[in-house]
């Protein structure tokens, strides 16, 4: 990231956009979403909003390409739901724009451990209202991919959460909508299981964090986080405790969608608005031709991707995009 600030103190941003390249190997989205870290929940909101607006950046006089995204907070703030508090608003970004970069993500695929610091640069540039947020490129890459899975319904959805927990649970289960419909499930119901030593990994909570009676932790780090999943957001979930005698050793994560079709209010934006119409028409097609649809989706399942395999969600996605071309021609 360059920034050249002028003699009236305002900051400047000067750098060319580029296509992303194809790549060949990086880390698949969804190890990302389940990826192990934690943070306060503005630092979370941030980061949400600068991987749906993750570009590839070619400064000038510079070899390298950077992974990146240059905003005005008034966007952020308004894009999320938050509310405008000024001064107050302003240093609780600045703190998290501090906590991000020395915030972390470990990525467990049980054959190798990887860590990653999250941000290598930002800049808040008060005169000029911008802010700028400079991604690791190692993470970069998988971000590219990632943030197709980050709408902007999504991020007004995620912006109503407050808990850290009730976030993640929310992003965990997105990364595992997939499997909604499939694999013995029923139409608009998926699930996902962890142990409770994978949950205490997963948020990388202290040994000591609910270390005492479980009724604490299922209250505290499950119930209360997943009631706000179900109150704030167009998903529910609900638990079962599993249990090896009398120890509850795990959790099963049962999802709902709540509708097939979403609402458009008279307070969204025109991007939010239109981004509806456009999962409202996505969701008509794939009805009216349903058959066709699966056809394509299964071909899409056997079709690795430059991951070198193909996530139900992407397969998804393309499997639509195929059908959408073959009934325009």
């Amino acid at each position: 990231m360059q920034t050249f600030t002028k003699e009236n103190g305002t900051t400047y941003f000067k750098g060319q956009m580029e296509y992303v390249k194809p790549l060949e190997t990086c880390l698949q989205p969804n190890q990302i979403s389940q990826g192990l870290y934690k943070c306060s929940g503005m630092a979370k909101k941030i980061l949400a909003y600068v991987i749906s607006d993750l570009n590839v950046v070619k400064w000038n006089n510079s070899k390298f390409e950077t992974y990146e995204t240059i905003f005005k907070p008034v966007d952020f703030i308004k894009t999320l739901g938050l509310q405008r508090t000024g001064k107050q608003q302003q240093q609780l970004i600045k703190d998290a724009l501090i906590e991000l970069q020395q915030s972390y993500i470990a990525i467990d695929t049980g054959e190798k451990f990887e860590t990653f610091s999250w941000v290598t640069h930002s800049v808040y540039a008060e005169k000029e209202r911008k802010i700028a947020i400079e991604i690791n490129h190692h993470l970069g890459k998988a971000l590219m991919e990632y943030k197709k899975g980050y709408t902007a319904i999504q991020l007004v959805e995620l912006g109503k959460l407050q808990s850290f927990y009730a976030m993640r649970f929310y992003e965990i289960a997105l990364s595992y909508s997939g499997f909604e419909g499939k694999q013995g499930n029923k139409k608009k119901n998926w699930f996902f299981e962890y142990s409770i030593q994978d949950i205490r990994q997963l948020f990388q909570m202290k040994d000591d964090e609910y270390k005492g009676r479980m009724t604490n932790f299922i209250t505290k780090v499950i119930a209360g986080p997943l009631a706000e999943v179900c109150q704030k957001t167009n998903i529910d979930i609900t638990f079962e405790k599993i249990k090896n005698s009398k120890e509850i050793i795990g959790i099963r994560f049962n999802c709902t969608r709540k509708d097939d079709k979403v609402k458009i209010a008279k307070t969204d934006s025109l991007k939010l608005k239109q981004e509806k119409i456009e999962i409202n028409e996505e969701e008509d097609i794939i009805a009216r031709n349903r058959k066709r649809f699966e056809e394509l989706y299964q071909e899409e399942l056997k079709t690795p991707n430059l991951f070198g395999t193909t996530t139900e969600l992407f397969a998804k996605s393309n499997a639509f995009k195929r059908l959408k071309k073959e009934i325009e021609n």
